[in-house]
């Protein structure tokens, strides 16, 4: 007979079960998450010597000095201008796409795909095609306009203050779409066809049916997409930092470029960079606030009992018994263009939208066709005048060629061994803390849930200063591990989304069922659930190796070192980027040799992406 501390020893070890499942994750995320977040507030208060070395409390120096930099308003003024037409052009054509491709047409399948192509591929490998396409000189935008009588002389797209920022606004427009399309095309999904249908039979037109029924419903995936959206476009580093290179001048920057610059290339001063960091992170929290005000409260308007009916209609139930139509309103079906309009359209629709689809899917596809020709061309071939659209001797060999100019093979070994270990350590990870979640309900859940939410908000590019000053610590700089753990904390907030959604639609009758016969959770987990649940662990491994493989600014500040071979395919790649010459028909080569697979990866998920999506976006 147990006595009674033992009994209540054991009460406690039941009751931690939770926690101890969550510890892991918890770790992970509060020492590559939390504590560079917290130490890069205290780095903003100290006076750091260029070298690294800490000298004692500045107070409040960093931020004085921050505020008296002469590039500070053009520069916020840049991040506010980036910010506001990106997200907006990007979920004002987002919402447009996603509304069309939720419409079945002939070739649907095909432009999906076409769309997961540069949400697949490397932002680093997008964006230096663009850079290519903007080249002043002889680029291939200003051939092409050239050629079409648009321009009659060349245009330095990216190079002229005047034109810079729009011209990588377009690239920001472009690789953004994907997602926040995938975001709304999800929510869409979730509108039930019956209650259109009812709309419809009620003789709501369509613009009234969208705004009354689709848009209510649609509403708590719009913020969704609304917010990442923002996060996102807010953090861009990559494409501004691969297109404009080495270019001189701040015209271009947003706060995230101009702390890089500020920290790592041209002042090398750590307090102040941190100072600027802590701005970021704070515009942040305000966002992630929004967030959480706005959705948290939200009701699904699907599961209202009401019928909408046309606008300027009461109710069914409103109106007197006698006065209740029979059938449809036939005021909105009788008016003689609609119905010759609509006949129309549903004769011509059959062509009209897979004609549409092809040419949105051309656009989207256009950068890497001209990677891929760009790859099989000379240099001379790429910048001939006339252009030269096609290659003349179509070059294969510079497939054979990039491997003997980089080292192209360590640099695919090194992206590969991280890719994996980061994979494997965010499924060990996210499996466990995923389970109990599905599971259990206990004190805290709501909290942990909370720092996920906000682990999937912040990208590492936010915590930079902090992170790279842990590493030093450490002596983690060009160590696998610290790249490995940053990067398995940064992707462990979707893997447990995922799996979370994917464990809680498993009947818990099963679980209790191995219990009976003896199995522990663990066990249980092990055998009987992950099995089950092998959809989304498979889009998790994908999605999560996708997206180390693609990382580029953590690689290229933490672990970049040519001496020792450590130095992934993003930042390998760009070594035939330079100041006055770019040898483009290698770098395209080794770029499509890294794209093919993951975009071919990227589209076996593309269905439970969209699931996933749906999942969360109504959770």
């Amino acid at each position: 007979m147990r006595t009674p501390a033992a009994a209540r020893l054991a009460d406690l070890w039941q009751r931690t079960v939770p926690w101890r499942w969550l510890t892991p994750s918890t770790l992970l995320i509060a020492a590559v998450v939390g504590f560079p977040a917290l130490y890069m507030v205290w780095m903003s208060f100290l006076d750091i010597s260029r070298i690294g070395l800490v000298k004692g409390m500045a107070g409040l120096d960093n931020y004085a000095r921050l505020l008296k930099e002469d590039a500070l308003g053009p520069v916020v003024g840049n991040t506010l201008l980036w910010l506001v037409i990106v997200v907006g052009l990007t979920m004002l054509l987002s919402l447009a796409l996603a509304q069309f491709l939720s419409k079945p047409f002939f070739g649907r399948k095909f432009v999906r795909l076409a769309l997961v192509v540069p949400w697949a591929t490397s932002l680093v490998m997008t964006a230096t095609v663009w850079r290519f396409i903007y080249e002043g000189g002889n680029g291939l935008l200003n051939r092409l306009l050239m050629d079409l009588s648009i321009i009659s002389a060349p245009v330095d797209w990216y190079k002229d203050p005047a034109t810079a920022l729009y011209s990588i606004m377009a690239v920001g427009i472009v690789t953004s779409m994907p997602f926040t399309t995938y975001v709304l095309l999800s929510g869409l999904q979730t509108v039930p066809h019956d209650v259109l249908e009812a709309a419809r039979m009620d003789g709501a037109s369509a613009w009234a049916t969208w705004r009354r029924v689709t848009l209510p419903i649609l509403r708590p995936s719009l913020m969704i997409a609304l917010v990442l959206n923002m996060l996102h476009v807010f953090n861009a580093f990559t494409v501004i930092w691969v297109i404009m290179g080495k270019t001189a001048g701040n015209h271009a920057d947003t706060t995230v470029t101009w702390l890089y610059k500020i920290a790592f290339t041209a002042q090398l001063d750590s307090g102040e960079a941190a100072a600027l960091g802590v701005l970021n992170v704070a515009f942040l929290l305000l966002l992630i606030l929004a967030f959480v005000l706005v959705l948290r409260p939200h009701r699904n308007p699907a599961a209202s009992d009401r019928t909408p009916v046309p606008d300027g209609e009461p109710p069914a139930e409103e109106q007197p018994a006698g006065e209740r139509p029979a059938g449809p309103v036939p005021g909105r079906r009788s008016r003689p263009v609609l119905v010759r309009a609509g006949r129309g359209w549903a004769r011509v629709r059959p062509v009209v939208l897979p004609v549409i689809g092809f040419a949105v899917a051309l656009f989207f596809l256009a950068p890497y066709v001209a990677m891929l020709l760009g790859s099989l061309k000379t240099d001379a071939e790429l910048f001939a005048v006339p252009a030269d659209y096609l290659p003349k001797s179509w070059a294969w060999s510079n497939y054979a060629d990039v491997w003997r100019r980089i080292p192209l093979a360590d640099y695919f070994r090194v992206s590969l061994t991280v890719a994996l270990a980061s994979t494997a350590l965010v499924l060990v990870v996210a499996a466990p803390a995923a389970y109990v979640l599905a599971r259990s309900r206990f004190k805290g859940r709501s909290a942990f849930l909370s720092v996920i939410l906000v682990t999937q908000m912040f990208p590492a590019v936010a915590l930079l200063i902090g992170l790279y000053r842990q590493a030093v610590f450490v002596d983690g700089v060009n160590s696998y591990f610290v790249i490995i753990a940053i990067n398995s904390a940064f992707n462990l907030a979707f893997a447990v989304w995922i799996l979370h959604a994917h464990f809680g639609a498993i009947p818990v009758e099963i679980d209790e069922a191995a219990m009976m016969d003896g199995l522990g959770k663990f066990r249980i987990m092990l055998r009987m659930i992950l099995p089950l649940a092998a959809p989304g662990l498979v889009t998790v491994m994908i999605f999560t190796f996708i997206q180390v493989w693609n990382e580029f600014v953590i690689a290229l500040t933490l672990f970049n070192d040519p001496a020792s071979g450590r130095v992934p395919l993003t930042v390998g790649v760009q070594q035939f980027v330079g100041l006055y010459e770019t040898n483009y028909q290698y770098l395209f080569a080794a770029a499509l040799m890294a794209i093919v697979p993951a975009v071919i990866l990227f589209a076996l998920i593309e269905k439970h992406l969209v699931s996933g999506l749906t999942a969360g976006s109504t959770k």
